[in-house]
């Protein structure tokens, strides 16, 4: 902004007294006085001497960067000056506005004031936050004991602001509340003193003012397809985890200059080449550590519910950036939506002995394998400390996914590390009972660490090298190479495997099994909504059984097969149930290949009913906090319909509100079940409770009733089975080792 130079030049007065202006109903005003403090304070009996005032950020009487003003990211800019003379006790720092240079009759802004600096301070560092020990924030225009709060001029006209150093050969009495008793006791004990003038005024755009300051530096956003919905993407929330950062916790982001444009999705994490088309048109890089925010919050509004979403993929695949996940639909709807990318497969999830060596030596935790999981923590700590300044409250956070996000909020859920980091959990799939056989291969499936270790260690040497940092070097596409395969050495009781690379119990992420950490209730304290979908798991509509029996081809990971045939049912039976095998084939009969998919399809909607119910009593017990359970049983339209029903992940649309970012002839029916589905989510971000006005009541989890919330279609309540069904799945569970 260039200015000639402004100069104050001080007088050293023989005595001075502040007289402040009256705010309404007679309290001082402590943000504004008539005069520079430099002008008024007295000297110790002879003339002060100048001390040279600078900053790293600007030279006297030249502009003050906008980063270091209200209009951006109000850091401190930073300030230096020379010893002050023999005698010198501490220093006094006192930022003022001047705006009667301008040519108007106004009191200066104080926007800065810090006393009893020690005696060898030379300088305050840029964004300093925290003061050396002994020091104190004095009054400023936010109040008493206020930081720094930089300009912030109303005008275009050029003002003034004057960065003030006193030499004291005294202490001040702590925390002084207005400055005329700050200055009040400068008086006579000035030793030296030194005036740096910046220049500053109102940005000609608007760019600054829109710009949101985060920890690392400011952003702008884009408006959404309705312009009262702001959208921030890719904002980095960790550094790079390459080179030496491949297979550590996250570190923290780098800091830029200026203002970030947030206007495009960042990288895909690295995933195989039959990555979803979203992550592949972004283009993957291990640089991929950014998220994502959708708000409609209004500055200086009440802060709005944060719900952090979690994408699914088998921990494979997947991005934050898909247009599935658009947050715009529950913005509109008061809610501050958060995606974001974490690492996937081995890059993600590779644990072998070395890491876990190098884990304890720099950790104290022997550990390894569950950075993806530290990844989704670090998003909720960024969060925690910059989701304010989106509109976002950030004590009242949800976490929601879907699939191998729905796993990562399970493991969220029981994970220390998370603790108090949100209030309420939305597992979208897979919530089950701990002696479920079916949490072996789901995205709940976890690995114990030795096992890990082994596979891992197997997996790397076919690499070539166990060496960490030859592997740190290797191209990520190398490493991920054939990364995309199953864990055969898990029984599943059935022809589905879980993906190798996958979270780890490591005792320091996981401490503890699901079994262990419900029965000792150490699980975080938050309300839990878990459901799963009509056409998932094993269970496929019935008009697609011909369809399926003509495919050939191994089981996919995370998946059962669905090509049933009536022999395939019946040695399927025996083989999961044994001795319970014939009661089980009689409370699913069939005598045909179509009337065996039938029973099959039965038997895993009940199997997931009847656990996730069994799993919300024990999860109840322990957190002390309302479970909500549902089942969604609405197919989405279009020509796949027939083959696919209400499949695993056909409810996100609805939940999230957004119809508008899937190409599917919709219609006014799913139009309205989506405005219910995300009223329901919307709620539970808000409250943890999905009922509000002019919704079917949703009954919370009753331990003594085997029951669900139907959506979608038919909405209300329905048993999870017949009674007798129930009791053999709940008899089948006890039989298992838990899980």
């Amino acid at each position: 902004m260039g200015s000639k130079r402004l100069t104050c030049t001080p007088a050293i007065l023989l005595a001075a007294t502040f007289a402040f202006t009256a705010m309404a109903h007679g309290a001082p005003d402590v943000g504004h006085v008539p005069e520079l403090a430099i002008t008024v304070a007295k000297a110790s009996g002879k003339p002060a001497v100048t001390l040279a005032v600078t900053s790293p950020a600007f030279k006297d009487g030249d502009s003050i960067p906008l980063d270091h003003t209200q209009y951006g990211a109000n850091r401190f800019p930073g300030l230096r000056w020379s010893p002050g003379p023999r005698g010198t006790v501490s220093y006094v720092v006192i930022v003022q506005g001047d705006p009667r240079a301008g040519g108007r009759t106004a009191a200066t802004s104080i926007h800065f004031t810090a006393i009893n600096l020690p005696a060898d301070a030379t300088s305050l560092p840029a964004g300093i936050g925290v003061l050396p020990a002994g020091a104190s924030y004095g009054p400023n225009v936010h109040g008493p004991g206020q930081g720094y709060a930089g300009p912030h001029t109303h005008t275009a006209a050029p003002q003034p602001y004057h960065f003030q150093v006193f030499a004291l050969d005294t202490r001040l009495a702590a925390n002084p509340s207005t400055l005329d008793a700050a200055v009040a006791q400068m008086q006579g004990h000035v030793l030296a003193s030194g005036d740096l003038v910046g220049i500053s005024s109102k940005p000609a755009g608007e760019t600054y003012a829109k710009a949101v300051p985060t920890e690392t530096g400011l952003v702008t956003g884009m408006p959404g397809r309705d312009p009262a919905v702001m959208v921030y993407r890719g904002i980095p929330y960790a550094a790079p985890p390459v080179g030496a950062l491949r297979w550590r916790p996250p570190a923290p982001a780098v800091a830029w200059q200026g203002v970030r444009k947030a206007d495009r999705f960042g990288h895909a994490c690295p995933q195989p080449a039959d990555a979803d088309a979203g992550a592949a048109a972004q283009g993957m890089n291990e640089d991929c550590l950014t998220l994502n925010i959708w708000s409609a919050a209004e500055s200086g509004g009440e802060p709005r519910p944060v719900l952090v979403w979690i994408y699914p993929g088998g921990f494979l695949t997947g991005s934050g950036s898909s247009a599935l996940f658009d947050g715009e639909g529950l913005a509109r709807k008061g809610v501050v939506v958060v995606t974001f990318n974490y690492r996937l497969g081995v890059l993600g999830f590779l644990s072998t002995p070395e890491l876990s060596a190098e884990g304890g030596r720099e950790s104290g935790h022997r550990a390894s394998g569950n950075y993806g999981l530290l990844d989704d923590i670090a998003v909720l700590q960024w969060v925690r400390r910059n989701i304010a300044a989106f509109g976002g409250d950030p004590q009242r956070v949800t976490i929601a996914g879907e699939s191998a996000g729905a796993g990562s909020v399970g493991f969220l859920a029981v994970s220390p590390l998370a603790t108090g980091l949100f209030r309420h959990a939305v597992a979208e799939s897979h919530a089950r009972d701990p002696r479920d056989p079916e949490l072996r291969y789901l995205s709940v499936s976890y690995r114990r660490l030795k096992q890990a270790e082994e596979a891992g260690a197997r997996f790397v040497e076919a690499r070539g090298t166990r060496d960490l940092a030859a592997l740190r070097a290797m191209p990520w596409q190398q490493v991920i190479d054939g990364s995309n395969t199953v864990d055969q050495g898990v029984d599943t009781l059935s022809t589905a495997k879980p993906p190798l690379f996958r979270p780890v119990l490591d005792g320091w992420v996981l401490p503890r099994t699901y079994g262990e950490t419900l029965a000792a209730g150490t699980q975080n304290k938050v309300v839990f909504v878990a459901g799963s979908n009509r056409d998932e798991t094993g269970a496929v509509p019935d008009t697609a059984f011909a369809a399926l029996r003509a495919r050939t081809g191994p089981p996919r990971a995370g998946s059962p097969q669905v090509n049933v045939t009536l022999e395939a049912f019946r040695q399927g039976a025996h083989a999961k149930f044994g001795a319970l095998a014939n009661e089980f084939l009689r409370l699913y009969p069939a005598g045909n290949d179509d009337e065996a998919a039938l029973a099959s399809s039965e038997a895993a909607r009940d199997n997931s009913r009847i656990s996730t119910w069994s799993w919300g009593r024990e999860w109840a017990k322990g957190s002390g906090q309302p479970v909500y359970t549902y089942f969604w049983n609405h197919a989405p339209p279009g020509p796949d319909a027939p083959a696919r029903g209400a499949y695993h992940g056909s409810e996100i649309n609805y939940v999230l509100g957004n119809l508008y970012a899937t190409d599917r002839p919709w219609t006014d029916e799913d139009r309205r079940i989506a405005d219910t589905m995300s009223s329901y989510w919307a709620n539970i971000v808000k409250t943890g409770n999905p009922n509000g006005a002019g919704l079917p009541r949703w009954p919370a989890h009753d331990a003594g009733t085997p029951s669900v919330m139907r959506l979608g279609e038919g909405w209300g309540m329905m048993p999870v089975a017949t009674p007798e069904r129930t009791d053999f799945w709940l008899r089948f569970f006890a039989t298992q080792v838990p899980w």
